[in-house]
């Protein structure tokens, strides 16, 4: 079966992973580790690693391992307002997103405040049906294959009908084990993604090949 919606990943799928953004993010939850436990950026970079290997997310393992109370704060702390200071704004990307036919919605395991200013820089806020977000997946994040099912149901689509393109290859998994379609963004591409036979493009704005190539294979 052809998909006949798309869901998106947002960080380092929408825009590239050469952009400082999730970088930004990524010093921010190792800083936030490090005072909350009281340890070394060194320990707390190891700890923040451990965490999203077992649980998906940072968060997800501070909530369950570690009695986070303040989850929001969290989430206001590692995000940064000033998007613009990280990422630079792609015209293509818009056109691209406005030609597909089919709707979409994002998928992402950030809170829907920064998904709102990355797409409202990225000017392609009114492309997307739905964000769902980590706080609409109760705090658990990509790859809890729970999420993948309730995003579904929400969607009322089949996993069949549904194509879903992120950065990581362990997120897109999951999905692929439901029986959806899943396409790797990855500007170097991977051998580990052919051992599981998923497609790879190297940017977002390949997609409409991609997808006339899935089309024409049937």
């Amino acid at each position: 079966m052809q998909p006949a919606y798309i869901l998106f990943d947002l960080d380092e799928t929408l825009y590239p992973a050469s952009s400082e953004l999730l970088k930004e993010v990524g010093r921010r939850m190792t800083e936030y580790v490090s005072e909350f436990l009281k340890v070394d950026p060194e320990k707390a970079l190891s700890l923040r690693r451990e965490l999203t290997g077992k649980y998906g997310t940072t968060l997800k393992g501070l909530l369950v391992e570690y009695d986070l109370a303040a989850a929001d704060e969290y989430l206001e702390y590692c995000h940064p307002t000033e998007v613009d200071k990280y990422l630079s704004r792609d015209p293509e990307l818009a056109q691209v997103l406005t030609a597909l036919a089919m709707p979409k919605s994002i998928l992402t395991n950030s809170p829907l405040e920064h998904a709102e200013r990355v797409l409202d820089y990225l000017q392609v806020r009114n492309c997307f049906e739905h964000i769902f977000d980590i706080r609409f997946n109760n705090l658990s994040g990509k790859p809890d294959p729970e999420i993948y099912r309730k995003t579904l149901s929400t969607l009322k689509r089949d996993p069949e009908e549904v194509l879903f393109i992120d950065d990581r290859l362990a997120y897109l998994l999951p999905f692929q084990l439901l029986g959806g379609h899943v396409l790797l963004v990855s500007a170097n591409g991977t051998d580990e993604a052919q051992s599981y036979r998923v497609p790879v493009i190297g940017d977002i704005k390949e997609l409409p090949d991609f997808l006339d190539r899935m089309a024409a294979a049937g």
